[in-house]
């Protein structure tokens, strides 16, 4: 399901959206009022059996036959007990095409296994149940709410938490509840004062998490679980403590600046401080990639796209907090910044996810640069600044 609705937000840009609900309901993708059209069922088709590896055992073409969630379901169930030997994920794919990354299952079970058995507590003495706050389409929601809970004795229930408050969270959490999210979950959770039931663990990936944050979830009495991964490697390094290094998982061992397991070797994603054989710091990513809620977001592909619009001459984008700034220079100095922020904005909007689009906007005759002539970083004020996230100057 997530596969799906996370194709139409990628795909229909600044367009109609079906709920998950309508997803889940309808009979025919193809009818109202979802209203797939041919070519988005081929192409999302074509995504889902990529992901799955449905290709493998021909079962492929019933996914035209009748689009809805049962059939795909019952296509990808009888498909994977035919072949499951390979599971793939994809990029975000914001300002170019999404990069797709095989996994062997078995390299995924054996992290599972690992997580099960050493990382998770052992079973409450309530029925635990497993909170996703995060889609399942990509792969740390896929391991921690799709293989883990099935991996784990107990079969702990799945429970989808992402359409509801944060005050309605809390209410439902209880001990020993398992709970998958991102960082910008935590510190919105951390910022708004809500509190977790003690006993309960915190699952957070996709990014390194602000020790103070974790700090207080550990405080309420939370398990803390960090793990450090990528798409095309899954899990690399854990830690349980938030001012502490990550540990290399065990099935890795490093060779030169790849990770090498027994069914998996790939690339290290991000420049690492290795304390000693097993422990490290993250630094940053070597494909200028940041995380923003659980997402892969490329500052620098996106100002590239912003320049392709023709009234900008120069752009820049980067992190502002927990959000995207972009400093654009025109081309011309007739429009107002106000209105040229606007547009521009707008034509993102067509073009990009909402959280790849910059929330806050500076616009100059040049580029930022320090002496060097290297480009450096600008202030958010409110004097130059356009906010677009409340559309106030």
């Amino acid at each position: 399901m997530d596969i799906v609705s996370g194709y139409f937000a990628t795909q229909r840009l600044g367009g109609f959206v079906p709920s998950i609900q309508n997803i889940t309901l309808a009979d025919d993708w193809l009818q109202p009022p979802v209203t797939m059209d041919s070519i988005e069922l081929l192409d999302c088709a074509t995504q889902f059996a990529q992901r799955l590896h449905i290709h493998d055992t021909g079962l492929e073409d019933l996914l035209l036959i009748q689009p809805c969630l049962k059939n795909w379901k019952a296509v990808a169930e009888q498909s994977l007990e035919k072949a499951h030997r390979n599971i793939s994920f994809f990029s975000s794919g914001s300002t170019g095409p999404a990069q797709r990354y095989c996994l062997p299952a078995a390299h995924l079970m054996t992290e599972i296994q690992f997580i099960a058995e050493h990382l998770l507590p052992g079973a409450a003495p309530v029925q635990r149940r497993v909170w996703t706050l995060v889609p399942a389409q990509h792969i740390y929601g896929f391991i921690f709410t799709i293989l883990l809970p099935a991996a784990l004795t107990d079969r702990p229930e799945v429970l989808d938490g992402r359409r509801r408050m944060l005050s309605a969270l809390q209410r439902e959490f209880r001990p020993g509840d398992i709970i998958v999210a991102v960082p910008d979950f935590w510190r919105q959770w951390v910022k708004a004062g809500q509190i977790l039931p003690p006993g309960a663990t915190v699952i957070s990936a996709s990014a390194p998490c602000e020790p103070d944050v974790l700090q207080v979830l550990q405080e309420q009495g939370a398990e803390i679980v960090e793990i450090y991964g990528a798409s095309e490697t899954g899990g690399i390094g854990f830690r349980k403590q938030p001012d502490s290094a990550f540990s290399l998982m065990p099935h890795w061992r490093v060779e030169q600046n790849n990770l090498v397991s027994t069914f998996h070797s790939a690339a290290i994603p991000d420049h690492l401080q290795w304390l000693d054989e097993q422990s490290f710091i993250v630094c940053n990513r070597r494909d200028g990639a940041i995380q923003l809620g659980g997402t892969n977001v490329y500052p620098d592909e996106i100002a590239q796209l912003i320049c392709q619009h023709d009234r900008i001459e120069a752009a820049a984008v980067r992190l502002h907090g927990h959000q995207l700034k972009a400093f654009l220079v025109a081309n011309t100095p007739i429009q107002a910044d106000a209105e040229l922020i606007a547009d521009v904005s707008a034509w993102l909007a067509a073009r990009l996810p909402a959280l790849h689009i910059p929330k806050h906007f500076s616009v100059g005759v040049a580029l930022p640069r320090n002496s060097m002539g290297k480009l450096s970083d600008w202030p958010v004020t409110p004097v130059v600044d356009y906010d677009f996230g409340n559309g106030q100057q």
